[in-house]
């Protein structure tokens, strides 16, 4: 049997602690019983018996602790992934948010992995809206993955939604059946490193993604995420959750149901 299959319990205690210190991360705001599980996982298939010799080894070696944080983020994405929601934007959300006058439109994807979904939405919005001047940013935890973003290029199953019409107007190929942004799009989106527990939220957005990242976080920080988020938003503002994901308490904490996995900042 695993040394590492039954949590050992004060060495993870420890390591949470050295990760804070460490890396800045908390691991504390993460429910514990999963976050545990994972991090055995990992400190036994990097080859540790324990997880105090795993925190040793990240303190000693900065390509184990880049490791580790790869690791620890959830970097599972795709272009215009769960196309039906896409859709919902498309055809709802984004004519009502763009009224006249509107200049552009102002959309946040938090925790954005390698970038895929505030492509997306770029790509959504200047089809809408051609002409006006919008404002599309990603951010993540991960500097890593956000150094992938930024060169905008994807892999034959990332854009498997991806219409032949938007890869020929958006894309350039890249071999392997993958393909890159256009360096108009690429230039566009501004990518930036955060931690959505700790970090300031920009302001006056118009449209927030933060999908399939709040579920692993214990209830209270849920609650501060969202209350974060909802100030992000403008008056009217939409924010789209994750497939598996809602919000408690929407109602008597700012928040009117929009539609399937969307939500409205009250004003």
């Amino acid at each position: 049997m695993s040394t590492l299959s039954a949590p050992a319990g004060p060495d993870y205690d420890r390591f949470c602690d050295g990760v804070r210190q460490l890396c800045g991360v908390d691991l504390g705001h993460y429910r514990r019983p999963q976050m545990e599980r994972r991090l055995r996982t990992f400190a036994e298939r990097a080859g540790h018996a324990d997880l105090d010799a795993y925190l040793a080894a990240i303190r000693a070696d900065r390509t184990a602790r880049d490791e580790f944080l790869d690791r620890m983020t959830i970097n599972v994405s795709e272009l215009f992934r769960n196309p039906e929601r896409f859709a919902e934007l498309e055809r709802t959300h984004v004519p009502a948010l763009a009224g006249p006058g509107t200049r552009g439109l102002k959309a946040w994807s938090a925790a954005c992995s390698y970038g895929a979904e505030p492509y997306s939405l770029l790509i959504l919005l200047n089809e809408l809206l051609p002409g006006r001047r919008h404002e599309v940013r990603g951010t993540d935890i991960d500097r890593n993955i956000l150094e992938r973003a930024r060169e905008g290029a994807f892999s034959r199953a990332d854009l498997r939604n991806v219409t032949a019409a938007r890869r020929a107007r958006w894309f350039t190929d890249a071999g392997d059946g993958g393909a890159q942004v256009v360096d108009a799009l690429r230039r566009a989106v501004r990518f930036s490193q955060m931690d959505l527990l700790k970090d300031r939220y920009p302001t006056g957005q118009d449209l927030i993604l933060c999908r399939n990242v709040v579920i692993y976080f214990t209830e209270d920080a849920k609650r501060l995420i969202y209350g974060k988020l909802r100030d992000a938003l403008r008056p009217g503002g939409i924010l789209m959750v994750g497939s598996t994901e809602s919000i408690a308490d929407a109602e008597r904490t700012g928040w009117e149901k929009a539609g399937t996995f969307f939500y409205r900042r009250a004003a």
